[in-house]
C-alpha cells in the first residue's frame, strides 16, 4: 500500500515486490508403458506408449521431441515425433516419411526440451517390416505325419500379424506361433494339418501387402522296415517294422505287392502284403530266404529280408453245439439255432484239417472278437481235445474265457507249429437280460416287464411284427418297463444286435 500515488519524476518512487526463488528445473517423469516389448513401424507409424506427465499433453512445456536412432553406418538420426493425447504417447511416423538406411530392427531413445532445459525419455526397441525378409533357419524340409516346429529368423518379429500353411490344394491352416527373445519365430504345424508334398508357410506382416512365402517340403518319417515274412502256398505275407503306413508297395525278384491295413503289435507294426504276380512266388520253397525292395510314398526305396515260412494248417469248421446256461426263477430266453449264442453259455465245435494239415493235440486253437477287445486260446489244458489225425474238438464258455462283457462275431483260427490258419467267422456272441416276469392288468393294452440289465434290449414286441414296440433306452437301469400286452410268447431286439430277435414264453399275471 502507497500513501501517495507513484511518481516517475525526481525523486522516483520506489516499488518492492517479492519473488520465488529459482530452483533447477524437474524434466517430466516419462517412462514407457511397456517395457521390454519391441513396437512394429508399419505404414502409419508407430506409437511409443508413454505415461506420467500428463503436462505434455496438456501444455508446450515440453517441445522439439525426437527419438534419437542410430543408422546401419553408425551415424545417428533425430526422427520428429508429436504428442497424441487420445492414443496415450508420441507418435513416429512410418518409414515412408524417411528414406533412411535404418535397419530392421533398432533402438530409439526418446528426447527434447522441457521449459528450456533438454532431457532424455525412455528407450524403445522398434522393428520395420520388410517384404521377403523371412526364412527357415533349419531348412525347408518338415516331416508329415508328426508336429513340426519351424524357426524362421530375418524379419520384424513385432510386424507379424498371422502365420498360415498353405497346401497345394489352394487351401490354408492358421498356425499358432510365438516370438522368441532374440527376434525369431517359431510356429508349430501340427501333424494333422500337414501331408507328404509341398507346401508353403505364409508370413504376413503390417504395413506390407505383399506375403512372405517360405516354401517346405514335407517328408513321410521313415520307420523301421523289420522283415516281410510268406508262408509257402500263400499269396500274402506279414511285413513287420515301424511307420508302415508309409509303404506303397514291396517287390520281391519281379512279384509286386501291394500293402493292406496296418496293425498295431506292441511297440511294432504288422502290415498284410498282397501279390499281384503270383507265378514268381508259387516257385519260392520253404526256408528259402531272399532280398526285397520296399518303395515309401515319398519315393524311398528301403532293403527288406524276405523269409519263406512253412505253408500254414488249414482248417474247416464241421459242426456246433450250444449248451444254455440255467437261471433260476427266470424266463428262458431261445436264441435263432446256429448262429448266435449267449455268453453265458457253453460252446463245443469241431473241426477238420484241410490239405496236410493234420492234428497231434499240441496245437491251440485262437477264439477272438472280430473287432479284437477280447480274445483267448483253447488248447489241451482247457478245453482242446483229437479225434483223430484229421478231426479236433473245442470247448469254450466265454463268459470265463473272453468276460462277461464280451460281444460280437467271433471268429477262430488254428494254432500249429509257430503258424496259423486264416481267421474263419465261429458264432455271434450275445448278451441277454434276465427276465423274472410279466404283470398286467386286466383289460389294459400294456403290461410291466419285472427282470434284471433290461439295458441289454434294444426294444420288447408282443408280436412278431414288433407292434406298439417297447424301446429301451440307452443306459436303462430300472428293473421294470412296460411293454405291449403280449399274446403267449415275447419278442425281444437285443442291444448287442438288433438283427437278433429273441423269444420267452411269459408267465402273465392279470391283477
Amino acid at each position: 500500500m502507497l500513501n501517495a500515488a507513484p511518481s516517475f519524476a525526481k525523486p522516483k518512487s520506489v516499488m518492492v515486490a517479492a519473488l520465488p526463488a529459482i530452483e533447477a528445473p524437474e524434466p517430466p517423469p516419462l517412462r514407457t508403458i511397456a517395457p521390454g516389448r519391441a513396437l512394429c513401424r508399419a505404414r502409419e507409424g508407430v506409437l511409443l506408449p508413454v505415461e506420467g506427465a500428463p503436462l505434455i499433453y496438456a501444455t508446450r512445456y515440453a517441445h522439439a521431441m525426437a527419438v534419437r536412432v542410430t543408422r546401419a553406418d553408425g551415424s545417428t538420426l533425430d526422427l520428429p515425433v508429436s504428442a497424441d493425447v487420445e492414443r496415450g504417447g508420441f507418435l513416429l511416423a512410418g518409414p515412408g516419411s524417411y528414406g533412411g538406411d535404418l535397419r530392421v530392427s533398432f533402438d530409439a531413445t526418446l528426447h527434447g526440451v522441457w521449459g528450456f532445459t533438454p532431457f532424455d525419455g525412455p528407450r524403445f526397441r522398434i522393428q520395420s517390416p520388410r517384404a521377403n525378409s523371412w526364412r527357415a533357419i533349419e531348412g525347408t524340409t518338415v516331416i508329415a505325419g508328426r508336429d513340426n516346429s519351424l524357426t524362421i529368423e530375418g524379419g520384424a518379429a513385432a510386424c507379424v500379424e498371422d502365420i498360415a500353411l498353405a497346401r497345394t490344394s489352394g487351401t490354408t491352416e492358421p498356425l499358432k506361433w510365438a516370438a522368441l527373445p532374440d527376434g525369431r519365430i517359431t510356429a508349430t504345424i501340427p501333424k494333422a494339418q500337414i501331408a507328404a508334398g509341398q507346401v508353403s508357410l505364409l508370413v504376413r506382416q503390417q504395413g506390407i501387402a505383399d506375403v512372405d512365402t517360405i516354401a517346405l517340403t514335407a517328408l513321410t518319417e521313415t520307420g523301421r522296415i523289420d522283415a516281410f515274412t510268406l508262408h509257402a502256398g500263400d499269396l500274402h505275407g506279414v511285413l513287420t517294422g515301424t511307420r508302415l503306413d508309409t509303404v506303397a508297395s514291396l517287390s520281391v525278384d519281379g512279384a509286386v505287392f501291394s500293402p493292406g491295413a496296418v496293425v498295431r503289435t506292441g511297440k511294432a507294426d504288422e502290415r498284410v502284403m498282397t501279390v499281384h504276380t503270383p507265378a514268381p512266388v508259387a516257385a519260392w520253397t520253404v526256408g528259402q530266404d531272399r532280398s526285397g525292395r520296399v518303395t515309401l510314398k515319398d519315393g524311398r526305396v528301403l532293403p527288406v529280408a524276405v523269409h519263406v515260412a512253412p505253408a500254414r494248417p488249414s482248417v474247416t469248421l464241421i459242426d456246433k453245439t450250444f449248451a444254455p446256461a440255467a437261471h433260476a426263477a427266470s424266463l428262458p430266453i431261445t436264441l435263432p439255432s446256429g448262429t448266435v449264442m449267449s455268453v453265458d453259455a457253453s460252446l463245443t465245435f469241431s473241426l477238420r484239417g484241410a490239405g496236410a494239415t493234420r492234428f497231434s493235440g499240441r496245437e491251440q486253437v485262437e477264439i477272438a472278437t472280430v473287432d479284437g477287445r477280447a480274445s483267448t486260446v483253447i488248447a489241451a489244458a482247457n478245453g482242446y481235445r483229437v479225434q483223430s489225425a484229421q478231426v479236433a474238438i473245442a470247448t469254450i464258455e466265454p463268459a470265463k474265457a473272453l468276460g462277461v462283457s464280451a460281444y460280437g462275431p467271433l471268429r477262430y483260427r488254428l494254432l500249429q507249429d509257430g503258424a496259423e490258419s486264416d481267421w474263419a467267422p465261429l458264432v455271434t456272441l450275445v448278451r441277454l437280460p434276465t427276465i423274472t416276469g410279466v404283470t398286467c392288468d386286466k383289460g389294459a393294452p400294456r403290461c410291466l416287464l419285472t427282470g434284471d440289465a433290461l439295458y441289454l434290449l434294444a426294444a420288447v414286441g408282443g408280436d412278431a411284427q414288433f407292434t406298439g414296440v417297447a424301446a429301451i433306452p440307452d443306459g436303462y437301469t430300472a428293473s421294470t418297463v412296460a411293454i405291449p400286452r403280449p399274446t403267449d410268447t415275447l419278442f425281444l431286439k437285443l442291444r448287442d444286435d438288433d438283427s437278433v430277435v429273441a423269444t420267452a414264453k411269459p408267465n402273465v399275471v392279470d391283477r
